[in-house]
């Protein structure tokens, strides 16, 4: 592992890592975290009440490597999000040039921070993810391609790729915290942290790029919490999601957040929470009619046409 420190003149990324029983994978992961090129890394852990040694193992690391911070034990959230969620809150980000996201399991490619904070710097940009490589442990791998042009209302109803790809500017971090700390919070509910980042920052109008290249290898097993998008167990698994109403309620919460973050457009906010709403066939239709805006992948936008005009989205 590479020891690095702050003096060296690189940018400092923040990297959120939420842990929960993942020993098993976690050393690797961190290993690629903290070999970074061209960054310096300060890691900040939370543990979500593992049992496996996953918590100290981390304590044993923070004690030998000044770039580790493992926060305090506290109750657990049973949450994946509520755990990135509070490292969002908790995490020390003073003088950081980008925070990260990363999840235990992974392997990240070299240049992934590096990257990253080059476009934010360059392009003025407050968020950038990125195209991963879905892997298991037999060796079967696919691509991941979440880099299709984005669309008007896309944040609304997908994320930009796995969190784990998500680096993040300094002020959209603050406007996230705002937005978690809001009495009665509605970004607070949302059940994944990554497409609530995403949202936050388009309903914001600030720019967001989505790389086209792999930046991290997306480890697949069956404790993953959503998985990649890929196969029919994955397709059903979604679909019964999209059946039970899951999706939509998702969509319907971010839209609320959308309004809280961007108070000066109302009506476009209420206009387009009315037709999540309403189950009315006139409405569905009207939704279904702007399916072209409302995901990225141009397959993705005409099923989605079909799901919400047929009422099962």
């Amino acid at each position: 592992m590479r020891i690095a420190n702050e003096s060296s003149g690189d940018p400092t990324v923040v990297v959120l890592l939420a842990t929960l029983n993942g020993r098993e994978y976690l050393g690797d992961q961190i290993d690629s975290i903290l070999d970074q090129d061209g960054v310096h890394v300060r890691l900040v852990v939370s543990d979500d009440g593992s049992s496996d040694g996953t918590f100290e193992m981390l304590s044993e690391l923070a004690t030998r490597d000044n770039r580790v911070t493992l926060l305090a034990r506290i109750e657990p959230s049973g949450s994946h999000a509520a755990n990135f969620y509070r490292l969002l809150r908790d995490s020390d980000v003073t003088g950081a040039t980008a925070v990260a996201f990363a999840d235990q399991d992974d392997l990240w490619m070299p240049g992934r921070l590096s990257g990253a904070v080059k476009l934010i710097a360059e392009k003025h940009a407050d968020g950038v993810s990125s195209d991963v490589e879905a892997f298991d442990d037999d060796g079967a791998t696919h691509l991941v391609k979440k880099s299709f042009p984005q669309r008007s209302y896309d944040f609304l109803f997908e994320s930009p790729g796995p969190g784990a790809t998500m680096t993040m500017s300094p002020r959209l971090v603050q406007l996230v915290r705002e937005q978690l700390d809001r009495p009665g919070s509605n970004a607070a509910q949302m059940e994944f942290h990554d497409w609530l980042v995403y949202g936050v920052c388009r309903a914001k109008s600030w720019p967001w790029i989505i790389r086209d290249e792999v930046t991290v290898r997306y480890r697949q097993h069956d404790n993953n919490a959503l998985g990649a998008n890929h196969g029919l167990d994955q397709g059903r698994r979604r679909f019964a999601l999209i059946r039970e109403g899951w999706h939509r309620r998702q969509a319907v919460t971010l839209v609320r957040v959308a309004g809280d973050v961007d108070s000066s457009h109302p009506q476009r906010w209420s206009e387009l929470l009315a037709l999540l709403v309403s189950r009315r066939w006139r409405d569905r239709w009207a939704l279904a009619r702007r399916a072209n805006q409302l995901r990225r992948r141009p397959r993705d936008r005409w099923v989605m046409a079909v799901l919400i005009a047929t009422g099962f989205w």
